[in-house]
């Protein structure tokens, strides 16, 4: 009876405590918000890196394959040499038995 003398009207003061409820949820969505997109930033700037590195590493294979590929040939080459010099001594040494062998008669 004293509030309805005093004239608080029930229904304002419900419409007032909805209205900061509003305003809390309000906030924290916000601050919510504002959470996630720290945490998007976060992740594009995480998958930036691993795409930069993902990139680099494809480079180093490439470059690897190349080095490879010039290995093989090098190697292939070396080995051809090391084929006609075996073969040049083989018949040097024929050359040098047959010579000492006349020289000796």
């Amino acid at each position: 009876m004293a509030l309805a003398r005093e004239e608080i009207n029930f229904e304002n003061i419900k419409r007032e405590s909805d209205v900061d409820t509003l305003v809390k949820n309000m906030v924290q969505t916000n601050n919510m918000i504002a959470h996630l997109k720290d945490e998007q930033f976060e992740m594009r700037n995480e998958i930036k890196m691993r795409d930069e590195t993902i990139s680099k590493l494809e480079d180093d294979i490439r470059l690897l394959e190349k080095e490879k590929r010039w290995n093989m040939l090098w190697r292939n080459k070396l080995d051809d040499t090391i084929a006609k010099t075996q073969v040049f001594l083989a018949i040097v040494f024929l050359i040098n038995i047959i010579f000492t062998y006349f020289m000796s008669r």
